[in-house]
């Protein structure tokens, strides 16, 4: 994952993303004490990612993503975890293959 995968990161969270081949995205959270704080941050944190990527499941090509918090979500509101979420996904997510048009 950390090898052969995309990343994209900002002060909120780094996204790691590799193609999988089972069909379907995948999600994986590190979401730590160290940046985020008690239990009850670091849960609120997990729920808003869980959300940003089940909105999103159905149009995510087959891909494993890694979510890694970063210190600055700690203090950061509900819009601002998730508008860095969809453009970090969008920017981690592997291009889309080419479709060959018949001639």
């Amino acid at each position: 994952m950390y090898k052969g995968g995309k990343r994209a990161g900002d002060g909120l969270f780094a996204v790691n993303a590799l193609a999988n081949s089972l069909g379907f995205a995948r999600l994986g959270m590190s979401v730590s004490t160290r940046t985020v704080g008690n239990a009850v941050r670091r849960n609120r944190v997990r729920r808003i990612i869980r959300e940003v990527f089940r909105e999103r499941h159905a149009e995510l090509p087959p891909v494993d993503l890694v979510v890694t918090s970063r210190p600055g979500a700690r203090d950061a509101d509900r819009p601002a975890i998730v508008t860095s979420l969809e453009r970090l996904i969008e920017r981690a997510l592997p291009p889309a293959p080419a479709v060959a048009t018949p001639a």
